[in-house]
């Protein structure tokens, strides 16, 4: 069910398309990520109408994943249907507004009882036909093999799905197709935009345009204003007198406000006769928005009530830091060539940012990046010198001009910061005295929100070393009462916060919406933030309390209690111009700069070149997943598993990244299983040991071990009664518990004592009362590797998250983790793809992947 926010969305749409309109919408606090959603929505309501063309929509700039968000989001088939049957043509139909007889066949052939037995239900996506434009544009071009795609898929009778093919030829004709939605890639060249726009106006134009300027396009779109403003005007020279209604649609007022001006300036550029007069172009619009799921509410939610008012205690935790850094960002602004050409002294200040931010030290950032299996060349750029001696380059060439008295005494400063910074930032002291405050209340708890997994990783790590709390307390003694969650994973913790002290340690997109519109946050919360991030945030919430803005008066006494906590901060209209809401994340992209294999490394291994740049070294036979959910073999989550040798360029590859392994391991951790943060396989193997010995005492608690052995078999047999002829003798199910000398074995001699087979192990770990997550973990990262090698690498382990994820029975599905977190997760494996541009065999590899 849509929320209120995207109602109004869709109305604006609707309306736009109707009387060409043009608008600025502004949604706040939630930014929506996907805005394909908003046409999918208007079609419905013209379907409701009677409209059988639909709506034809054009929206840019977008990614090329811009309509994956269709692929899961399913259509009531027999709704549909009925319809379908009320607006059928076959003679005079009263209901038909705008008539398209060809539809008839297309959607009826929903009806094959084949579809009906196997109660399937059509996605979104593979009913409304939609277009994309990408780098190397040359024409429009037809849709029809997307078209019940997903459905068709899943028929086992060619007859029957070829049938649903018959129907789609002039559904997804580019020229011809009702209901559709064209996008254009924000990478194609100007001469290519304006071809598509060209060739849409032969075609059919269309009737509204939406322009996404969220937050997430104006960070990756250099020169974003511009660029947008420009395609706003190039519409109406291009379409003239058929020009689409338009809304532009932002998540902040000051990016709705700075559009605005380029779009009048260019206006003023024009001929008299082809400018807006005031009040007839791009008025601005606040849309409050506070549900996620890009305004779809789950089933059984309602709308969230107003928020009520809260007192929220915001700090600014580098001080010190933002001297450095904001003197340091003045340097590159005067530079010769300004800030483009004074790289080093910008990548400085971000580096200092990112270290400012830290909920940890450098040292355990270090120590983190080595058990994490990242490469040297990656340790390197996260250190102060890399960045020192790109400065003192930069300086010797004379780039800072008359700067460079400035810039030397901000390299002196930045050392200092690096070496005292060495054990603990000053955000993480601050974090530690927060955290320390409960330790002596047994009834109080704390809930800490990090803006990534990674950070919540390090400031546990730092957390569980610290020496410094008062009275000798440790961390362990008190740490069950603290929850250290990543803002993807904040929803589900906003339960039972009776007695709960709750700190956001920095701001990001969905610790802001439930800052500013959740009542289930307590008053007094904290707020930590860096200098920047707060003059940033202090930029968003002024225009909003005013008059200008009514609609967001719910939310002003909040927005008011931070802005006098921020009122102090000098003033810094650049800030505007960066991303500085969010605290600034050390990125380790396992893809990019985590040691991947080199080729040298793995006999036979096939190069493959993904768009991103980067290269991934892996067997022929190696198994990975693609993103194809019109795939027969996909799972429900549009996955499909293939081997490296049957990849093509244009598949989108699943690589893993960082943050999400860092995610998938916190959800595990949360469901029980004892993930070993340093990586290293002999700790897991050894945990392993433990954990069985540990089951079998609690199963039978008394009694020799040949008669647990010999009731642990009975048990598992009695489960399983087939298995009686087969099923390893009592001698080998000892061996697989008798494990009392394994802590006194050196690890080249420790062996893995376990059932060979898979099943055989499920029912083993099932009789111990281990969960099936767990038997699934310790069995792809325990039991399977120990017989391969004797250590994993960060690759392998990110193979073994993703499998657990990601394969079509999986086994993370259907183990009673949250349906909103599995979607969480999903939705950003679906972040981390990258297309495959080529696939590069070497000579053994071919020779052994053709036998």
């Amino acid at each position: 069910m849509p929320a209120a926010a995207l109602k109004k969305l869709v109305d604006l749409y609707l309306h736009a398309a109707v009387h060409r309109s043009r608008h600025i919408a502004m949604l706040w606090p939630a930014s929506p990520r996907t805005l394909v959603l908003v046409h999918a929505l208007a079609t419905l309501e013209r379907w409701a109408e009677g409209d059988k063309q639909g709506i034809r929509g054009l929206t840019f700039p977008v990614k090329t994943n811009v309509f994956f968000p269709l692929n899961h989001l399913h259509l009531e088939r027999v709704a549909v249907l009925r319809h379908a049957i009320s607006l059928e043509e076959t003679s005079k139909n009263e209901k038909v507004k705008r008539t398209y007889p060809a539809k008839d066949a297309y959607l009826t052939s929903l009806a094959n009882n084949s579809i009906k037995t196997l109660n399937l239900q059509p996605t979104v996506g593979e009913i409304l036909p939609h277009f994309l434009a990408t780098p190397g544009f040359r024409m429009w071009e037809s849709c029809e093999d997307q078209l019940l795609s997903h459905i068709g898929a899943k028929l086992s009778r060619r007859a029957h799905a070829k049938a649903l093919r018959n129907n789609c030829a002039e559904i997804g004709n580019p020229a011809t197709a009702p209901d559709a939605l064209f996008a254009l890639d924000g990478r194609v060249s100007d001469i290519e935009r304006m071809r598509a726009l060209e060739l849409l106006k032969k075609n059919g134009a269309p009737e509204v345009v939406i322009v996404n300027a969220t937050r997430e396009i104006r960070l990756k779109t250099k020169g974003w204003k511009g660029l947008l403003a420009k395609f706003c005007v190039l519409l109406e020279r291009i379409f003239g007198d058929q020009t689409p209604g338009v809304i532009v649609v932002t998540d902040e007022p000051h990016a709705a406000y700075r559009i605005k001006k380029e779009l009048w300036d260019l206006n003023e550029k024009r001929p008299p006769s082809a400018r807006w007069q005031p009040g007839t172009g791009y008025d601005i619009v606040g849309i409050p928005s506070s549900t996620r799921y890009d305004g779809l509410l789950p089933p059984g939610a309602s709308e969230p009530a107003l928020p009520v008012p809260r007192e929220l205690d915001t700090q600014i935790v580098d001080a010190e830091a933002a001297k450095v850094i904001n003197k340091l960002y003045r340097i590159a602004a005067d530079a010769p060539g300004g800030r483009e050409a004074a790289k080093p002294v910008v990548d400085a200040a971000v580096y200092l940012t990112q270290l400012a931010s830290l909920p940890c030290g450098v040292d355990t950032l270090m120590e983190w990046l080595v058990a994490a299996e990242t490469a040297e060349r990656t340790r390197a750029a996260f250190s102060w010198s890399t960045q020192y001696a790109a400065l003192a380059q930069f300086e010797r060439s004379g780039g800072a001009g008359g700067n460079r008295e400035a810039l030397r005494e901000c390299m002196r400063l930045g050392e200092k910061l690096y070496n005292n910074y060495s054990t603990s930032t000053p955000f993480a002291l601050l974090l530690a005295k927060y955290v320390y405050a409960i330790a002596g209340h047994k009834k109080q708890r704390l809930l800490v929100v990090f803006t990534s997994a990674l950070y919540r990783r390090l400031a546990q790590r730092f957390l569980e070393a610290f020496k410094d709390f008062e009275n000798g307390v440790t961390f362990d003694q008190f740490k069950e009462r603290v929850r250290l969650v990543p803002s993807a994973r904040l929803e589900d913790n906003l339960v039972d916060l009776e007695h709960t002290q709750v700190i956001f340690a920095g701001l990001d997109d969905e610790g802001l919406r439930v800052l500013m519109s959740d009542n289930r946050i307590p008053g007094h919360t904290a707020l930590l933030m860096t200098q920047r991030g707060g003059q940033y945030l202090r930029a968003v919430l002024r225009p909003l309390v005013d008059e200008r803005f009514p609609d967001f008066k719910a939310y002003k006494p909040r927005m008011e209690s931070i802005l006098r906590k921020l009122a102090h901060l000098p003033e810094d209209s650049g800030i505007l111009t960066t991303s500085d809401l969010v605290l600034p994340t050390f990125r380790t992209e396992l893809h990019s700069q985590v040691t991947d294999v080199e080729a040298s490394d793995v006999p036979d291994a096939w190069t493959i070149r993904l768009d991103t740049g980067a290269l991934l070294y892996r067997r022929p036979t190696h198994r990975v997943y693609v993103y194809d959910p019109s795939s027969a073999e996909a799972s429900e989550r549009g996955f499909r598993s293939c081997e490296v040798k049957s990849l093509q360029p244009g598949d989108q590859l699943f690589v893993m990244a960082a943050e999400l392994r860092e995610m998938v391991e916190a959800v595990l951790e949360d469901a029980g299983i004892p993930i070993e943060h340093d990586k290293t396989f002999e700790s897991a193997l050894r945990d392993y040991h433990k954990h069985v010995l540990a089951k079998l005492s609690e199963m039978w608690p008394s009694g020799a071990l040949s008669d647990k052995v010999r009731s642990l078999r009975a048990a598992i047999l009695t489960a399983h009664p087939s298995w009686r002829e087969d099923f390893p003798a009592e001698q080998a199910v000892r061996q697989w518990v008798n494990l009392g000398q394994s802590e006194g074995t050196s690890f080249d001699k420790l062996k893995p004592q376990a059932p060979m087979k898979e099943a055989n192990f499920a029912a083993f770990a099932e009789a111990l009362g281990l969960s099936k997550l767990e038997a699934a973990y310790y069995w792809q990262r325990v039991i399977m590797p120990i017989r391969n090698a004797r250590r994993l690498d960060g690759r392998q382990v990110s193979d073994i998250y993703a499998h657990m994820l990601l394969q079509p029975e999986s086994v993370m599905v259907h183990s009673g983790v949250k349906r909103q977190t599995m979607k969480m997760l999903f939705d950003k494996a679906r972040e981390n793809l990258a297309a495959v541009e080529e696939v590069v065999p070497t000579a053994g590899g071919q020779a052994n992947a053709e036998k």
